[in-house]
């Protein structure tokens, strides 16, 4: 049976390369002027550590407040994951995830949702490799290098739903999020959904919902603030997360860990604690028509699914 996939289009993104390894050691470090951009470490962990299965997710996770035990250290990851996808299918569907990372989500994803086919998009092309590296042999799995702030490398609607998982934060600022949201629209089949989770500044510096749909072409389905739901799962993983900064992680650079793992008494979690910082997911629909009425998402039945 032949898959259906997306158009791809060709495009050249260029990205500049971080990482050089001996004995699981960062031979380069990164320039002052770059420790204050989100988008930089996310590339730079992600190239670093590309070995460590510790960091082959890098988000916050979710966590339900009966669970308490974080026996696995990409449990919670997975759970925000379940979590975006909780009442959409992807069965059968085409699916692109943008800023992927090093595609744990994706493979994830594919192997318990079943989509037609699925693209992981990721602006740093080393990063990328590593996708490709590890996940080669996938059924239904790619990857592409991409800017979504600039430019989705698929033709017009042609894709049934796109995702992102905590993202939009490091794209830098309401502008970039709002160009990302117009690309996102412009690839999706009329009807097809945008599924979303991200940390947002209530001053709106970085991302809102509000600014995903200021051009007009994406309703909001469903929003629900999982604030508490993150800051449970942090909580959870704190003794995983600090115990990994300090075997793998040289002592120069274990502040910049802490604070880029949201552990207890950073700024960020902080910040999610006393209310400065807010964490929604949301489920967004392309409308069909400008006079669209929105409707609420119907709840699917989905089996259970196993946790690795």
């Amino acid at each position: 049976m032949s898959l259906r996939t997306p158009e791809l289009l060709t495009t050249q993104v260029t990205s500049s390369q971080f990482v050089l390894f001996r004995d699981n050691e960062v031979e380069q470090q990164p320039s002052s002027e770059d420790v204050d951009s989100l988008s930089f470490w996310y590339e730079w962990i992600a190239n670093a550590y590309s070995n460590v299965d510790e960091l082959q997710f890098m988000n916050y996770g979710y966590a339900d407040f009966d669970e308490h035990i974080d026996n696995d250290s990409n449990y919670c990851s997975k759970q925000l994951y379940k979590e975006v996808l909780a009442q959409v299918s992807l069965t059968n569907q085409t699916v692109l995830e943008v800023s992927c990372g090093r595609g744990a989500g994706a493979v994830w994803c594919v192997d318990n949702y079943v989509p037609d086919s699925y693209v992981g998009a990721d602006l740093s092309s080393g990063v990328i490799d590593v996708c490709r590296q590890r996940h080669s042999m996938k059924p239904r799995l790619s990857f592409v290098v991409a800017d979504a702030t600039k430019y989705l490398p698929f033709a017009n609607e042609s894709l049934d739903i796109v995702i992102c998982v905590e993202a939009t934060h490091a794209y830098g600022g309401p502008i970039a999020v709002k160009q990302f949201a117009s690309e996102v629209a412009r690839v999706l089949r009329p009807n097809g959904y945008f599924l979303w989770c991200d940390l947002c500044h209530i001053d709106g510096s970085d991302t809102s919902i509000d600014y995903l749909t200021a051009n007009g072409k994406l309703i909001v389905e469903e929003k629900i603030n999982i604030t508490r739901n993150v800051l449970h799962a942090l909580d959870i993983q704190s003794n995983t997360r600090t115990q990994f900064i300090e075997r793998y992680v040289r002592p120069r650079e274990q502040e910049y860990f802490r604070l880029f793992a949201g552990l207890p008494g950073t700024p960020m979690y902080n910040g999610m604690d006393e209310g400065r910082i807010q964490y929604w997911r949301a489920i967004f629909r392309k409308k069909t028509t400008t006079d669209m009425s929105i409707t609420r998402v119907r709840r699917l039945s989905f089996p259970s699914i196993p946790h690795y």
